[in-house]
């Protein structure tokens, strides 16, 4: 029988191997020839079951190193009491609380600007758009509603999808609420666009009739000028990886949520969690090597750490705790993690140790500064 202490130097080892990582990043988003394709003449089919086709991966060779301590670092984060919300800024060792914003109704997931002198939120239901400190608050969407945004890499546009023509449709707008474009028509809705890094392309997903009447969910790549849309797979909740070679998404396979990838282009689709449970709430490593999720796996929701480029996609449960943890959000040097705990804003290290929760209620996603 192996010794305690043999057990912990081998779960330090499993988890030294997760948090290692490779230096460089492309710095040119993958070219990708898109064909023009619309709702109306689509030829995908829903699948009951989603099957992740044969996919040749680079086998690496990890060898464990030591992570860095943690960096300084400042979220946002939306607060509620009943329905009267604010966004807050706090430092990740919890000083610092800051009120940014008046209590409005449901206001929440704020977002950092790429260089980090703005902060985006969606509410009730607008977009709205303010300085750091919380100074210049403006509406951008005024009343014609908005939900779901993201910023353009370079920070000078907004992604959303609104109910204005009727049905959520993608549209984008400048920052300061000039410049409207809508980048979709289709007679269902159009949801949860996302940026790519490089700033060309748009993931969203968008709502199929089927012909025995209901409804499937399908991931869309789209130009950010609104051309060449491509159907990619049938899925939800599109995130690309930040090197902009994969889109996660989550896939519906044997009446259970799988995380699986696929490349813009559409090849290169694998399932990454394969586990009889539900997973969801994703969010990539800043070096694209890791995906931190949520499973129920163990009864309770648990974050997991999902090693991308192992051959057998290791995972390992970094919170094994008796609460209910969501929303992991990776910090910008990648060692450390903001997560909530039964609803409490918390933050540990990237390999799950030296967990502090701030006993802050919070709600919605959490975005740490660049």
């Amino acid at each position: 029988m192996k010794s305690r202490n043999s057990k912990s130097s081998i779960a330090l080892w499993l988890i030294a191997i997760f948090l290692s990582a490779c230096n460089g990043n492309p710095t040119t988003e993958p070219s990708v020839t898109i064909s023009p394709i619309t709702a109306e003449t689509s030829t995908l089919l829903p699948t009951a079951t989603i099957t992740a086709t044969a996919t040749v991966m680079q086998t690496e060779t990890i060898t464990p190193t030591a992570t860095t301590g943690p960096q300084p670092g400042i979220l946002v984060f939306s607060s509620c009491i009943e329905s009267m919300c604010a966004i807050y800024s706090i430092n990740n060792d919890g000083s610092g609380l800051t009120k940014l914003t008046r209590d409005m109704v449901d206001i929440f997931n704020p977002q950092w600007s790429p260089d980090g002198t703005k902060i985006l939120f969606e509410g009730n239901p607008n977009i709205y758009i303010m300085n750091a400190d919380g100074s210049d608050l403006i509406n951008l969407t005024r009343k014609a509603e908005g939900m779901h945004p993201d910023w353009s890499p370079d920070g000078k546009q907004i992604v959303f999808n609104s109910l204005r023509s009727g049905n959520n449709e993608i549209y984008t707008i400048n920052t300061d609420g000039t410049g409207i474009k809508r980048l979709t028509n289709t007679p269902l809705d159009d949801l949860e666009p996302q940026w790519s890094p490089y700033g060309s392309w748009i993931a969203y997903y968008t709502t199929k009739n089927l012909n025995t009447g209901g409804w499937y969910y399908e991931i869309c790549v789209i130009n950010s000028d609104g051309t060449e849309l491509k159907e990619l797979i049938v899925g939800v909740s599109p995130h690309w990886s930040p090197d902009g070679t994969y889109i996660a998404f989550s896939g519906y396979v044997d009446s259970e949520d799988d995380i699986f990838m696929i490349k813009p282009d559409g090849t290169g689709l694998k399932n990454l969690s394969n586990n009889n449970a539900d997973e969801f709430d994703f969010s990539w490593s800043p070096d694209s090597k890791l995906i931190a999720f949520v499973t129920n796996r163990d009864y309770n929701a648990e974050i997991y750490l999902l090693c991308v480029e192992c051959e057998d996609n290791q995972q390992i449960n970094i919170t094994k705790s008796e609460a209910s943890e969501q929303k992991p959000s990776w910090s910008p040097d990648g060692t450390q993690i903001a997560f909530l705990s039964d609803d409490i804003l918390c933050v540990m290290n990237a390999d799950g140790s030296q967990k502090k929760c701030f006993g802050i209620s919070a709600s919605g996603t959490i975005d740490w500064r660049p």
